[in-house]
């Protein structure tokens, strides 16, 4: 029997008990091992463990720190000879953003960006989005878009393969001054870097390059 069909099997069998319609056709032990074939299907999906490892730090929007945690993620990447960002991204319009990421490219940061292609192309009606993004490659980054998804809804900054940031912070000015966000980073976890960066190594095989418009 597959996984799917274990869980669905295990879930009738508690929803069966819970209505009270076969209550005595069903031992404690039957419950429990419905639970526990349920978990273990879930488990199975393709979820990462990583071990707890570094320092969290976090943010919040609006204004209560989240976009300076962010260029504080990006600032660090230079402190590392032959630094490296990977950087997937919904919406890329911040300025203060692009800046930094500039900045770093400048002291030598290896940079790649995988932004989301109607988000940032096909809608970007005020024309921020390909600016910024033209700006960063013309820093020397290497800028891709993606869309083979329906939304490519990814935000997250890795650097040097060892720090992550994570949370529902897009890089734009609406995340930082008037939407509520949150902004996670795990500093010095290369195990949860390295979970990241397959994802990131995903999702740039399947995107195409980005092309400067000014």
């Amino acid at each position: 029997m597959t996984r799917s069909r274990v869980a669905v099997s295990a879930l009738l069998t508690l929803a069966m008990v819970a209505v009270g319609g076969v209550a005595n056709a069903f031992s404690f032990k039957d419950v429990t091992k419905g639970f526990h074939d349920v978990s273990k299907a879930i488990s199975n999906q393709g979820s990462t463990v990583v071990p707890a490892a570094g320092t969290l730090e976090v943010a919040f929007s609006p204004d209560e720190g989240s976009e300076n945690l962010v260029i504080k993620v990006i600032n660090s990447a230079s402190e590392k000879k032959g630094g490296e960002i990977l950087m997937l991204s919904y919406s890329f319009t911040s300025a203060p953003v692009t800046e930094a990421l500039v900045k770093a490219a400048h002291n030598g940061v290896s940079i790649k960006l995988v932004a989301d292609y109607k988000n940032n192309i096909s809608e970007d009606r005020s024309g921020k989005a390909r600016a910024a993004l033209s700006a960063l490659k013309t820093a020397g980054a290497d800028v891709r878009v993606i869309k083979v998804y329906p939304i490519h809804h990814d935000k997250v900054l890795i650097v040097n393969r060892d720090t992550v940031e994570l949370g529902s912070f897009n890089y734009s000015a609406a995340a930082a001054h008037k939407n509520s966000e949150n902004v996670l980073v795990n500093w010095n976890n290369p195990k949860l870097a390295d979970a990241y960066v397959k994802h990131f190594n995903r999702n740039y095989s399947q995107s195409t390059p980005f092309e400067t418009q000014y």
